[in-house]
């Protein structure tokens, strides 16, 4: 049954009275009639006596009136409560590390003061996965550091993300180096797929195999303790990663002549996606809140 089945049916067994219904409900009576008797074809029992051009509700009628009754108060109360609370839901967000960590947590967390029933899953999936997890459904808002082209995933253009090269060594500051100069030191680079070192690689072409790569690490905060702890070592990290540590003169950043390595950063949703009240406000607070 459905919750408006529920209601005529409730009504008839309280009014007994067609026309009562129908003036209160702003039903017509054949609709009435209709909806009575698919009610008693779906339950094959017949719920009312004809008596009198009323319809009273018998003993069968009146265990379900009793049943559904309350089932249908609750349902109208949740209802009401639904369409008053526009603002309340899930919204679940993936981003790439640096942009999750970095730049989009306080974005979250401002927005939740703003709108406490919302609830907001964050994952940090691999960056090719976020992808996925939109065609999926599992994502509605993805955030990514890297180029995309699919026609099906509508890009929006957050800001230009800087890759600096930094390490400890303070006399590396003393004066600017052609990058390839800087090769034969230890160079200590997120993993190879993610996309900082591909965004890397991407500038420095076939030159990048020049490179000495001492380690591979999968995380930011392993290689800046790294880089503090060693002054031999050096790496290229996206530069709100490393404010902090530059900020308190842990790590310096090295002035590279003719070269800055710059990527995109992106918000990204599916093109048929629902833009329901909840993802629209996120999207726009994204867009306005999220530091350049």
């Amino acid at each position: 049954m459905t919750i408006r089945e529920m209601d005529i049916f409730v009504n008839v067994a309280e009014l007994s009275n067609l026309t009562k219904v129908s003036e209160k409900m702003n039903l017509t009576q054949p609709s009435i009639s209709m909806t009575i008797k698919s009610i008693e074809e779906e339950f094959n029992e017949k719920m009312f006596d004809r008596i009198s051009k009323k319809l009273i509700v018998n003993e069968r009628g009146r265990v379900l009136y009793e049943e559904i009754t309350p089932i249908l108060l609750q349902l109208k109360q949740f209802k009401e409560r639904f369409i008053q609370n526009k603002f309340s839901g899930n919204i679940n967000v993936a981003a790439s590390n640096t942009i999750g960590v970095y730049a989009l947590a306080d974005v979250l967390y401002d927005y939740k003061k703003l709108h406490k029933h919302v609830n907001i899953t964050h994952l940090y999936p691999e960056p090719d996965n976020i992808i996925s997890l939109i065609y999926e459904g599992k994502v509605d808002i993805g955030f990514i550091e890297f180029e995309l082209l699919d026609k099906n995933i509508v890009k929006e253009l957050l800001y230009k993300d800087e890759l600096i090269v930094v390490s400890s060594d303070k006399s590396l500051i003393e004066k600017s180096f052609y990058i390839d100069q800087l090769f034969d030191k230890e160079w200590i680079v997120r993993e190879i797929s993610s996309a900082v070192t591909q965004t890397f690689f991407d500038y420095l072409g076939e030159v990048k195999s020049d490179l000495n790569i001492t380690l591979a690490l999968e995380h930011t905060v392993a290689i800046k303790e790294l880089l503090i702890k060693h002054k031999n070592t050096i790496s290229i990290l996206p530069a709100k990663s490393v404010e902090n540590e530059i900020r308190s003169n842990k790590l310096y950043k090295i002035d590279i002549i003719n070269m800055k390595f710059e990527r995109n950063t992106y918000m990204i949703y599916h093109k048929n996606k629902f833009k329901n009240i909840i993802f629209e406000s996120f999207r726009k607070f994204a867009l306005q809140n999220i530091v350049k």
